[in-house]
């Protein structure tokens, strides 16, 4: 019987903010490369990012933002140190909660839902891989939208340096989760990716969903869930 929901955070609930996307380049290139198309720097953060995303799922680790940023800033012969990377991230923390991610469903549907949920006796978590951006910072999203409230813990891959789909990741939502008396044959994870969210858990031997917001609310599948 399930009795604790797990969610993915990216692509699940909320989708990336294209205009935080575009003040980044902006940001990056007006401040540390003039010289570099704006074409040029897109690409190079979105190829970082992949191999980083690879690293991180295969290895099952997960790369710092600073190290991300380093190796982009590398990709123009330029060296930054760690703590000039942290200025960096810094900075564009304050451009990305101006732009926040966007929620894929109506905020207020949502938060009826993971309250009926709530009420029904359900735990709930988050249960994200991270790159770019960092743990603290989405969890700064979440009280900005007003729904941290719905969950009893967050779990993010650069706060316990492994991503999914390891095994390691997924024995921490286990292990979370009987803090709070919850089995891990009680868990179920919704997420979007097969190989992070669905191959991942049932390495754990633990339940799971796929779901594609193109294709399936996932307001309606709590709502199944609750009744």
């Amino acid at each position: 019987m399930i009795k604790h929901i797990s969610l993915d955070f990216w692509n699940t609930l909320m989708t990336s903010n294209k205009e935080f996307s575009n003040h980044r380049l902006d940001f990056l290139k007006t401040k540390y490369l003039p010289n570099i198309s704006i074409e040029e720097l897109n690409f190079n953060i979105e190829k970082i990012g992949d191999e980083s995303d690879r690293i991180n799922m295969s290895e099952g680790v997960s790369i710092p933002s600073e190290l991300m940023y380093q190796r982009l800033f590398s990709q123009f012969e330029i060296s930054i140190n760690t703590n000039e990377a942290k200025n960096v991230y810094d900075c564009l923390e304050v451009l990305f909660l101006s732009n926040p991610p966007i929620p894929l469903y109506d905020l207020e549907e949502l938060k009826k839902s993971l309250k009926v949920l709530k009420n029904k006796g359900f735990t709930l978590n988050i249960s994200s891989n991270t790159a770019y951006i960092k743990g603290s910072t989405l969890r700064k999203v979440f009280k900005h939208y007003n729904i941290l409230c719905h969950f009893d813990f967050l779990i993010f891959s650069d706060e316990i340096n492994s991503s999914k789909p390891s095994y390691k990741f997924f024995d921490k939502l286990a292990k979370d989760c009987e803090e709070i008396n919850i089995s891990k044959n009680s868990i179920l994870h919704i997420g979007d990716s097969y190989e992070a969210d669905i191959e991942g858990a049932e390495l754990s031997k633990i339940k799971s969903r796929l779901i594609d917001y193109k294709k399936e609310s996932l307001i309606d599948l709590l709502k199944k869930l609750s009744n």
